[in-house]
């Protein structure tokens, strides 16, 4: 892809539990936005198709799904969205929740996407976190979401992850957003930083 038809996105960042999600799929009603969650891509596969038994091949066997499978994966679906549609490169800008992961997806992703902004949902007390998971768990059936252990090693691993792939970033694009709010106050936030990251557009 060249440089001039790369898409533009913005990286949302935060905690399992920080609300992430629920401000995506907000967010997603807006005309020209378009949230895709990597997990959301990864459950959708076809899993007799050559690329879903491979995803299958790492994950049935609890392995992390490698860095270039996990881009060539995001990089279909959005062909896939764009040959439908559905998503306009030149009008949508998109909101990649779960992507990239680690540092080595951020290079794989610098030929295909321009990062316009990152936003980066902060919790302070994990302990909001683990309540809120747990809650999660019992409204939407999720048994991973209540065991404590689980959790706390899920936040854990996140935190590993995630600061390394901030570093690799443009610390300038980088917009941190205070997730211990009401959802519609968080909201406000985001909606400020979008504007000014994407003049015009929002």
């Amino acid at each position: 892809m060249s440089n001039t038809a790369k898409y533009k996105a913005v990286l949302l960042f935060g905690y399992p539990g920080c609300g992430k999600g629920t401000q995506g799929e907000v967010l997603n009603g807006m005309p020209n936005l378009l949230h895709l969650a990597m997990g959301d891509i990864f459950r959708a596969l076809d899993k007799q198709s050559d690329i879903g038994k491979e995803f299958l091949s790492y994950s049935t066997k609890g392995l992390l799904v490698p860095d270039e499978l996990t881009v060539r994966v995001w990089k279909l679906h959005a062909e896939k969205l764009a040959t439908a549609g559905t998503l306009r490169p030149g009008y949508h800008v998109l909101l990649l929740d779960g992507i990239p992961r680690t540092p080595s997806q951020v290079e794989l992703l610098r030929e295909l996407i321009e990062v316009l902004r990152v936003i980066h949902l902060c919790i302070e007390d994990q302990e909001i976190l683990v309540k809120r998971l747990k809650g999660r768990a019992l409204k939407s059936n999720r048994p991973d979401d209540a065991d404590e252990s689980v959790i706390r090693k899920r936040i854990e691993v996140y935190e590993a992850e995630t600061t390394p792939v901030l570093n690799t970033l443009d610390s300038q694009l980088i917009s941190k957003i205070n997730a211990d709010q009401p959802p519609l106050a968080v909201l406000r936030d985001i909606a400020e930083v979008l504007v000014s990251a994407v003049p015009g557009k929002i």
